[in-house]
């Protein structure tokens, strides 16, 4: 099954600009009309079975400043409200993202091939909220070895990338503490697991982040 992730592009935003996507330019009047439908384009990259593509709000740039002021809030929660979704969803999720996009940023030295296979599982990561596929609710992993995602790593942060560490810990004592979330399919592999495996519940074999600590046995005799 093929799934469409939407990028809204708004006309006329310099009034509404802010947050670290977005670019503000001194356009004229006519760089910013909208552009023809038969110039737009809409289908931006297929990543796997995900298809990203572009939308048009052509009735912003005659909204009033208020309604464009409300836009940037709401956009600004969204941004918020996608890290908390993120966390929720797992974990480790917030400390993934920050190490895929620390490398690909900083990509000086590192081994092209492994680039690009960190670059395919970054988009797959955005698209999907996380490592687990929107459809199937399964843990996806990198193409790339363990030990070509250090190196990169290691590269990135030669390029002055900054990684999510604790405090007192290592970069390779960081990867090693992601490195069952990223590489170890079998590693809480379902956001939600329905069929739990022996030993187990549908709460403690689940991957989200909702209910640390719990089993169903702790929901025994709960009422709402």
């Amino acid at each position: 099954m093929k799934r469409i992730l939407f990028v809204m592009t708004m006309i006329g935003t310099a009034a509404c600009g802010g947050g670290q996507t977005s670019t503000t330019t001194n356009a004229s009047p006519a760089a910013t009309s909208a552009p023809k439908a038969s110039d737009r384009t809409y289908l931006l990259e297929r990543v796997d079975e995900a298809a990203v593509v572009q939308v048009y709000a052509d009735g912003f740039r005659d909204l009033a400043l208020k309604e464009k002021t409300l836009i940037w809030h709401l956009y600004q929660a969204a941004i918020a409200g996608r890290d908390i979704f993120y966390d929720q969803r797992y974990a480790f999720a917030l400390d993934m993202r920050d190490t895929l996009e620390a490398i690909i940023t900083h990509p000086a030295g590192v081994d092209a091939k492994t680039l690009e296979d960190i670059t395919h599982y970054t988009k797959l990561f955005w698209i999907n909220t996380g490592p687990f596929n929107n459809l199937t609710a399964q843990k996806f992993v990198p193409v790339s070895t363990p030990e070509a995602f250090a190196a990169a790593a290691h590269a990135a942060e030669k390029n002055g990338a900054e990684f999510p560490r604790r405090d007192g810990e290592s970069l390779d004592q960081m990867l090693a503490r992601l490195k069952p979330a990223f590489f170890d399919a079998t590693f809480e592999s379902t956001v939600t697991a329905k069929t739990p495996p022996a030993g187990k519940d549908i709460i403690t074999a689940s991957a989200n982040n909702l209910y640390v600590g719990l089993s169903m046995k702790d929901l025994e005799g709960y009422h709402e």
